[in-house]
């Protein structure tokens, strides 16, 4: 979770699925059921997806060039991650738009020469395995296997595509859309470059984490949790936001968080009350 350039890749990269257990869905990747049917942790998406492009090269290291002067080709990428390979916008002269093959020049891995995006090809790709492989995969995947269930995932997806687009400027860029491009390639600019080395824990906060003696899930909570403090902590400030629903997928389960959240002692987190999908905790290591 703190090497961000290993996220960055887990997004851009063609996806790899192989289900080694029935009962567990972390073969899907960065993603869960969740965040997939309900459009959620995609602000941070887009967010390590900006800052991989803004600031970094196809092998990690850093560009020379000035971030501020590639903003509109950031946007470009985001159009192209999240492209569909049809367009359902009825007036071809509007504005915004869902299908973007003509990016595929500029970006050839995140969007095929008929506008299937990363994302949209993610799913299909997703949908495929399932079906070739239901009896090792969890039913709760199984609906991904359906034709009904992608129809609708897809026409969500375009409608938020379009929501993405608006101007911050924009009047309607309400509290009801507040998830958009522009947000996003803002914060990428404020957070600069991607982590590229995961954060260790010294052998002392380990063992302390371990002194608490809670269950195995919730001790490898109470781990990542601390990482992921320490790596996003100001120096002006005790407290971290933590996405939650990003942290779950990478822990492999939609419910993770909440299922040992609860279970830390109050001696470890101090936890501000969740807002939107996040929350701002103190940890005392």
């Amino acid at each position: 979770m703190t090497n961000e350039w290993l996220e960055f890749k887990a997004y851009t990269d063609t996806p790899v699925f192989n289900a080694d257990s029935k009962q567990s869905t972390a073969f899907i990747g960065r993603f869960t059921v969740r965040m997939i049917k309900q459009n959620k942790g995609f602000s941070r998406i887009f967010t390590v997806l900006a800052r991989g492009y803004l600031f970094h090269n196809a092998d990690g290291t850093l560009r020379a060039d000035d971030p501020y002067e590639r903003t509109e080709e950031a946007r470009h990428f985001l159009c192209a991650w999240c492209s569909l390979p049809y367009e359902t916008v009825g007036n071809k002269a509007l504005t915004f738009h869902t299908s973007f093959p003509e990016l595929h020049s500029e970006f050839p891995n995140i969007v095929d020469e008929n506008g299937a995006g990363w994302y949209y090809r993610y799913l299909h790709s997703l949908s495929e395995y399932i079906k070739k492989n239901k009896d090792n995969v969890t039913k709760k995947l199984h609906c991904f296997a359906e034709k009904k269930t992608l129809k609708t995932i897809e026409g969500t997806w375009a409608n938020k595509l379009i929501q993405f687009q608006y101007s911050i400027y924009n009047n309607r860029s309400s509290a009801d859309f507040p998830l958009l491009f522009d947000t996003a390639i803002a914060d990428a600019l404020v957070l600069g470059p991607l982590r590229t080395e995961a954060v260790v824990l010294p052998n002392e906060t380990l063992q302390k984490i371990k002194s608490y003696g809670v269950n195995a899930k919730t001790e490898g909570l109470m781990i990542t949790l601390a990482e992921y403090y320490i790596a996003n902590k100001e120096p002006d400030s005790e407290w971290v936001i933590i996405p939650r629903t990003n942290i779950s997928a990478y822990l492999g389960s939609a419910t993770y968080m909440e299922s040992y959240e609860n279970k830390i002692p109050d001696e470890f987190m101090e936890k501000k009350p969740e807002m939107g999908g996040v929350s701002a905790v103190r940890i005392k290591l």
